[in-house]
């Protein structure tokens, strides 16, 4: 029997590996990805993990020569000496180079090497760059880069004047910030009582560049003092305002969101921190603002690929114009909440994903710094998968049973379908096989073995590839099996478009795909659940990319209640599990996570009496190796009549009706941002290790004995979906917190 690695062991074979998405990707299934990948191949991010050891693990690390001179350049970085393991950079591609795993993997290795030294100052020994991690994301478009800035150093810092801080009255100066699509920096509702835009900054990640603003590596940045100069100029034709800004020069090939009536980002924004005359709204000067807009891409590739350099730059950014708000205000310590309504339904649902770490790791330092530790909330929602059949358990067994999943795959589908099954930590790999059947094949369309030994494909990568073939030609799927972050191993099957966009490139067939996992005589028991999650793959903003969603096909699953309602319970020994449908970024440690509610009564009716709105995710009702939950909740759907919540739109005056988790979330970070600017600091300090969980006010009511509360409030259904407060969306109309002398 093959001896198991042990958890993180440094000599077994190493994690620099490309993930399976940037194999299929940048590899097999480049056919079929996104148009930016293909069109822009110029300058790639990445986000690498690396490994900071002792001098005795140290050892001589080899270097890969290229054919050319290595370029790359990092976004502005927060604090880069404050040991941090996980760095976005930029990298431009060598000429002629085709993505070879390989190759790629050594190329990065030496750009790490740099890295460390020049930007982390850290002596190249203590960091076993041999079992660094590398994520290569969507490539930056040629337009938006300012390849002209000095590589191997960050953008500088943007200049400021000093001035006096706009508050009193014991108020703390806070700061809000949302990162989404479609932002609408200079609308109304985000200005004070004197006209003046409380957006301190804001980054525009995909826009075509200014070549006299260079304080951020790609895309535009707008200070306060630009905004209110646009203002100005443009108060009366927004539309003007924002193509004067460069705003609408989006580099992508689906236009420009900010030109749209209603985005997502405007929404959200709103909901988050807008103050509206029209609704009789007074400016909280005290709260200003930080926004992030992320490229469409995005939106647009709901898979989970591709995202993480920008995402994580974000964090970074927000981080570093953090501190140069507190500087310009003289303040210390100062309080920042960041709305982050974004997610996708794969991945571990531990807190072990890269960005999860990564993002936790940033949160947790700002929280705990070194002479200046400041309270930093990051809220997210909990996600809207709650009904759609894209999670799947399956219990342990004793490993001789084959383990089956059947995954429906729609017709006319022109994007991948992506299917990820996750092992428990105690999970032996040693004589399992993973077979995927076809709907009409009377045999294994392809098979393979899961144990990867240490003759793996790539020197020093626990991955093993493995196509799927039409015919002996064309590949149409990928399967994969890795021993992520040497936690969980992982296997992860990938299929073509059942219509590609391009007639020539081969396709799928729609219908009922089979997975099986066999064990043979020398396989160990499955002792823990192994959890499954289809990618979620839907089209948020209506950018026209033409998919449809894959999901579980379980017969014994009950859709529907006796009364022909669908059910919101998980079905005994039923396969599909609606429970552990949680967001697959809201797992890590740090998040503030957020369902979602509709009036049971109407408007008008008391949170007492709210339910979970029916897409609403939550997590695993008996935790095994899940055991994230939702924490909170507020207001996703007005009614179960009435869906969804009113906000802004993108022109100011406009109205959008938007709903899910992610307008829910933004409700609970307005209340925590209000909450941090009038509380006194020994109140903050002691709600930080609940997330600042302790700070809300909703339903039920705090410090109150011997409360009559409805039955449905002890239920654990909806516990487990509504968490332990129901924030009040308290400036929606005919909405009524929950209030202790109310008869009944």
């Amino acid at each position: 029997m093959a001896k198991k690695r042990k958890k993180g062991s440094p000599d077994g074979p190493g994690d620099e590996y490309p993930a399976p998405y940037e194999l299929w990707n940048f590899g097999y299934g480049k056919d079929f990805a996104f148009p930016a990948i293909r069109r822009w191949k110029t300058y790639l991010t990445v986000l690498t993990e690396f490994r900071v050891q002792s001098a005795l693990e140290s050892r001589r690390v080899s270097r890969r020569r290229a054919a050319e001179k290595l370029v790359w350049w990092v976004p502005t970085l927060w604090q880069p000496k404050s040991g941090l393991t996980f760095i976005p950079f930029v990298v431009k591609k060598p000429l002629h180079f085709d993505f070879d795993p390989k190759v790629l993997i050594g190329i990065l290795q030496q750009i790490l090497i740099s890295i460390i030294g020049v930007i982390l100052h850290l002596p190249r020994s203590l960091v076993a760059v041999d079992h660094s991690r590398f994520r290569v994301a969507f490539p930056i478009p040629d337009p938006a880069m300012h390849y002209e800035l000095d590589p191997y150093k960050a953008p500088d810092d943007p200049k400021y004047s000093p001035e006096a801080p706009p508050v009193e009255n014991g108020k703390h100066i806070t700061v809000i910030a949302v990162i989404d699509d479609g932002l609408p920096f200079a609308h109304r509702n985000f200005r004070n009582a004197k006209g003046k835009t409380r957006v301190e900054y804001c980054w525009l990640q995909s826009v075509k560049i200014d070549e006299k603003q260079k304080t951020v590596l790609f895309g535009r940045e707008y200070d306060r003092k630009d905004i209110d100069a646009l203002i100005a100029k443009y108060a009366n034709d927004e539309d003007q305002l924002y193509r004067a800004a460069g705003a609408t020069r989006d580099v992508e090939d689906f236009g420009s969101l900010i030109d749209r009536h209603a985005t997502h980002g405007a929404h959200v924004m709103d909901l988050a921190t807008g103050y509206a005359p029209e609704r009789g709204d007074t400016p909280r000067e005290e709260i200003r603002i930080i926004a992030v807009q992320l490229p469409n891409t995005i939106a647009w590739d709901t898979s989970g690929f591709g995202k993480d350099m920008y995402m994580l730059s974000a964090f970074h950014y927000i981080f570093n114009r953090a501190d140069i708000i507190a500087k310009k205000y003289g303040v210390s310590n100062l309080r920042l909440v960041i709305n982050f309504s974004y997610g996708f339904s794969g991945g571990r649902h531990d807190g072990g994903l890269e960005l999860e770490a990564a993002i936790d790791e940033l949160v947790e330092k700002r929280r705990t710094r070194y002479n200046n530790p400041s309270p930093t909330a990051l809220v997210v929602p909990a996600g809207n998968t709650f009904l759609e059949r894209m999670h799947g358990m399956i219990a342990p067994t004793d490993g001789q049973k084959a383990i089956e999943v059947r995954w429906r795959i729609q017709p006319n589908d022109r994007t991948p379908s992506y299917l990820e099954l996750w092992f428990g930590e105690e999970f032996d790999p040693t004589g399992y096989a993973v077979e995927v059947w076809d709907p009409w094949a009377d045999r294994p369309r392809f098979t393979m073995s899961i144990e990867v030994d240490q003759n793996a494909t790539y020197p020093g990568d626990p991955i093993k590839p493995g196509d799927i073939y039409e015919g002996d030609i064309a590949v149409i799927g990928q399967v994969t099996v890795d021993y992520h972050r040497r936690e969980r191993w992982r296997v992860v099957v990938i299929l073509a478009p059942t219509e590609p966009e391009d007639i020539c490139h081969p396709h799928v067939p729609s219908g009922e795909w089979k997975i099986l996992i066999k064990g043979g005589d020398l396989s160990q028991p499955i002792t823990e659940p192994v959890h499954c999650w289809i990618q979620r793959s839907a089209d948020p903003e209506s950018l026209r990319s033409g998919s449809r969603q894959s999901y579980f096909d379980d017969l014994r699953d009950c859709r529907y209640t006796p009364g022909g309602d669908l059910s919101e319970v998980d079905t005994d020994e039923a396969f599909v599990r609606r429970f552990g449908s949680l967001n697959g970024i809201a797992t890590g440690s740090t998040p503030l996570v957020v369902g979602g509610y509709r009036l049971g009564a109407g408007l008008g009716s008391t949170l007492a009496s709210a339910r979970p709105a029916r897409y609403s995710s939550a997590g695993p009702l008996k935790p095994d190796w899940l055991q994230t939950a939702v924490d909170c909740s507020s207001m996703s759907d007005r009614s179960r009549a009435l869906p969804g919540t009113v906000a802004a739109g993108v022109r100011s005056g406009s109205r959008s009706l938007l709903q899910g988790t992610s307008v829910a979330a933004p409700f609970v970070a307005r209340q925590l941002a209000e909450a941090f600017a009038t509380a006194d600091d020994s109140t903050v300090w002691k709600a930080e290790c609940e997330n600042y969980l302790p700070l809300l006010s909703g339903y039920p009511p705090k410090n109150v004995k011997g409360d009559r509360q409805p039955r449905a409030a002890h239920d654990d259904l909806t516990k487990a979906r509504l968490g332990k407060v129901r924030v009040p969306p308290h400036w929606q109309p005919g909405i009524e917190p929950y209030k202790r002398d109310r008869p009944g």
